[in-house]
């Protein structure tokens, strides 16, 4: 009984950023198309905004969470506009974007280098005493991570299936020249699709960050799991990638308590993502709608 609740604690509080992560790149293929490697700089970009933030004013880390992911919500439009929005107005095909974002995700790691150097950095906080859940310590952050997710995902569900903006998005996602037949701006609901996922990068990163310690590879250390996560959960249903991502964290936290090292566990998931990639790899390309 002891296993399963420090299983459940640990994958749903230590994991939450993944689900949020996760949740914001499932977002942006589905309703584009497009595979962006760039994302987990985005995750890092999160966790360095909060971190600058943090060091320069002060700021308590509560403070920090909301102009952290708006920045990088603002650099992830910014890419759409610079890279991405002109590549698909040349017609460029869905393999070579992915080979774009690749060289972007490249480029945005070492920048990050050269601005704040190689060492590891940390969030200047006062974690106090851990609350006890289930009989295991939690730090009130990851609780906080938990909760963000919970709410992050009802404003998602809410937000696509229940407003107008939503409806627009769907149309979009499944016939661009039929939505904007219809009067549908594709231009003003891509933009809030990059915001809307770059804004959950963000978080992700700060909550990554505060829970151990920034560094240039911190998003790209997480993107195999967070593509995992999004193959097991299926790209187009954001439910399903919430589903997949607890049950991911859980699973990840049981194998860390039972092997020695976390790299056996890391490995077991690895091996996971190569087999779902085998089978789902003639379907995870489409035409994206960038």
């Amino acid at each position: 009984m002891d296993f399963v609740a420090e299983s459940l604690v640990i994958g749903l509080t230590e994991h939450a950023p993944l689900v949020l992560a996760a949740m914001g790149f499932a977002l942006l293929y589905r309703l584009t198309g497009l595979i962006n490697v760039a994302y987990s700089e985005t995750i890092t970009l999160g966790a360095y905004f909060g971190l600058s933030i943090n060091n320069a004013y002060g700021w308590n880390f509560y403070a920090i969470l909301l102009p952290a992911g708006i920045l990088a919500g603002l650099i992830s439009v910014g890419t759409y506009f610079a890279i991405f929005r002109p590549a698909k107005r040349r017609n460029v095909g869905v393999l070579e974007m992915i080979i774009i974002s690749f060289g972007l995700s490249v480029f945005l790691r070492h920048a990050l280098q050269f601005v704040f150097g190689y060492p590891h950095r940390y969030y200047e906080v006062t974690f106090g005493e851990p609350i006890r859940v289930l009989g295991v310590g939690v730090a009130w952050y990851r609780l906080l991570a938990l909760g963000s997710v919970l709410a992050l995902a009802l404003l998602l569900y809410w937000f696509i299936q229940r407003t107008r903006l939503g409806l627009q998005i769907r149309a979009l996602a499944s016939d661009e020249d039929l939505a904007q037949v219809s009067g549908i701006r594709p231009l003003l609901v891509t933009v809030l699709i990059w915001f809307i996922a770059g804004v959950a990068g963000g978080f992700a990163g700060a909550f990554y960050g505060v829970g151990s310690a920034v560094s240039p590879r911190l998003g790209w250390r997480q993107f195999l799991l967070i593509l995992l996560v999004v193959l097991v959960g299926g790209a187009k249903n954001i439910g399903g990638v919430i589903i997949a991502g607890i049950g991911t964290g859980v699973a990840l936290a049981a194998m860390t308590l039972v092997f020695p090292q976390t790299l056996y566990a890391d490995l077991v998931l690895i091996l996971a993502f190569v087999v779902i990639l085998k089978v789902r790899g003639g379907r995870i390309i489409e035409a994206g709608k960038v």
